[in-house]
């Protein structure tokens, strides 16, 4: 069975119930989310804010150009990446220095950096939102100390040499446990090593929002740039970027039009004005591949941008 990955931030929250502090709490976060994109707050969607009940009580908003969603609770963020928790544990690549690259780890990695964090703790789902823990009253601590056991309730320090060579066709031989403290100092070391090869940008993101990619910004416009050439995705600075498909590519914007952009970086689309949406492809020669609806033109394609209807 498949358990969802959360990202744990510790924050002041001390209760959700107290409107005055979680206010104050969730516009901070925000503001620093907000500021650290330069100013753009269209950046940040989905604000949810439910307070009028006890019973009903919700703090959240989502990034879609790093595709997580964030709900506050009492002492800590739990963020949701889309991805697995076992994902977390098998690299698909190296990076620039040979170190696995893993890609849940990745934008948990740039979560941080939007948040200005330096670290994160990782859980599956029966440690954050699917466990026993009181959202609403509990702490950063309590979350530490949550567990069915002392084994159970355990926090391990994540190293990703013990992962090498891990394969995801056979997940189930990768031996993981349920909660990591994760110091990221190999995302920080290319980090760094991509600053000082480009210093005419301001680093937002690597890895993201594709894998080979940087989200960057020089004086007040944003570009995404390749992290091994330099070379901008696109000849004019963008003005939004979504990547909430799914590892299916991104939507990039240019004002109100938007063009679809493959994983590798090759433009599928035109730029036009209109929305874009994926679904699983179930038939067989496809098997559980991604297709994309251009809504402006009713069409779909494939990742590779070849028509669905000519597949």
């Amino acid at each position: 069975m498949s358990l969802d990955l959360s990202l744990i931030i510790p924050n002041k929250c001390r209760s959700i119930r107290n409107k005055e502090e979680s206010m104050k709490c969730f516009n901070e976060t925000v503001e620093t989310i907000t500021e650290y994109f330069l100013g753009r707050k269209h950046l940040i969607t989905e604000i949810t804010i439910r307070n009028e009940s006890d019973e009903d009580i919700e703090y959240s908003f989502e990034i879609p150009i790093l595709n997580i969603t964030a709900y506050m609770r009492s002492g800590y963020w739990d963020i949701w990446p889309v991805a697995n928790y076992n994902q977390y544990f098998y690299s698909y690549k190296n990076d620039m220095y040979g170190k696995p690259r893993i890609w849940p780890r990745e934008v948990c990695f740039n979560t941080l950096l939007a948040f200005g964090q330096k670290e994160g703790w990782i859980c599956d789902e029966y440690h954050s939102w699917n466990s026993l823990l009181d959202g609403e009253h509990s702490t950063f601590e309590d979350w530490l100390a949550y567990g069915r056991d002392i084994e159970d309730r355990r926090v391990y320090e994540f190293d990703v040499n013990d992962f090498v060579g891990t394969d995801p066709s056979y997940q189930e031989l990768a031996d993981y446990r349920s909660k990591y403290h994760d110091n990221y100092k190999e995302c920080f070391a290319v980090l760094d090593a991509i600053k000082k090869r480009y210093p005419q940008y301001e680093i937002l993101s690597i890895f993201d929002p594709l894998p080979d990619y940087a989200f960057s910004a020089k004086g007040d416009d944003l570009y995404i740039i390749n992290m091994n050439t330099g070379e901008c995705l696109t000849d004019f600075p963008i003005d939004n970027c979504k990547a909430n498909f799914n590892g299916a590519g991104i939507q990039v914007f240019k004002g109100n039009e938007s063009a679809f952009y493959s994983i590798e970086g090759e433009q599928l689309t035109e730029y036009r004005i209109g929305d874009f949406s994926w679904e699983w492809d179930k038939r067989e020669c496809n098997f559980l591949g991604q297709i994309i609806k251009d809504h402006a033109t009713g069409k779909k394609f494939l990742t590779d941008g070849t028509s669905y209807s000519e597949y």
